[in-house]
């Protein structure tokens, strides 16, 4: 078994140390505690938390691009096959959750990834304008464009801020909130 470098340690727990708390309220110190390492083998690896950040938003932004490539280049129309698809993409949001139900915090925080993020959910939106115009237009629907402009804004919406909402509201088992594929396919069901 291959050992984990301590860089790598320190990305995985501070992936989920800022998931679980947030990013805005931990810090560099928080992170070595966590660990259970000095702040200074910490520094020695990093120079700081926004490095962490940083390097864990490269690897979000990777994982977003990969995904999105894999679903449009397989995508023909298919309703189920593109919210499949979407669900991928909502779980590689829901794995960096401290960016993506952040994404404005982590924005004004951080303006070395603002026009790397600004492109992203640019790259973001018209892969969805793109997906929703194949499922539209198979179905037949008319004006199609400018709908799938209006419902790809809903999507994104809707992936980016779904786990925030399923761990703010405490609903009990009868008014559990439902999936995000079945949240996403009601984005969808008015025009099939």
């Amino acid at each position: 078994m291959a050992k984990i470098s301590t860089r790598d340690l320190i990305l995985e727990v501070a992936l989920v140390v800022l998931n679980d708390r947030g990013e805005s309220i931990v810090t560099s110190v928080d992170l070595a505690h966590e660990m259970n390492i000095s702040p200074g083998n910490l520094y020695y690896h990093f120079k700081g938390k926004e490095q962490i950040v940083e390097e864990l938003y490269a690897q979000f932004h990777a994982r977003v691009l990969v995904t999105l490539q894999q679903i449009t280049s397989q995508a023909k129309g298919d309703t189920k096959e593109t919210l499949a698809g979407l669900a991928v993409v909502s779980d590689v949001l829901q794995h960096f959750k401290f960016i993506s139900q952040d994404i404005r915090g982590i924005n004004e925080r951080y303006p070395s990834l603002r026009e790397s993020l600004s492109k992203l959910l640019t790259l973001l939106y018209k892969a969805l304008v793109g997906l929703v115009t194949l499922v539209m237009n198979k179905s037949k629907v008319a004006d199609a464009k400018d709908a799938a402009k209006l419902l790809a804004g809903n999507l994104l919406y809707t992936l980016i801020h779904f786990g925030g909402y399923d761990e703010l509201i405490r609903l009990d088992d009868e008014h559990k909130s439902s999936s995000i594929e079945e949240h996403l396919y009601l984005h969808f069901l008015p025009f099939l």
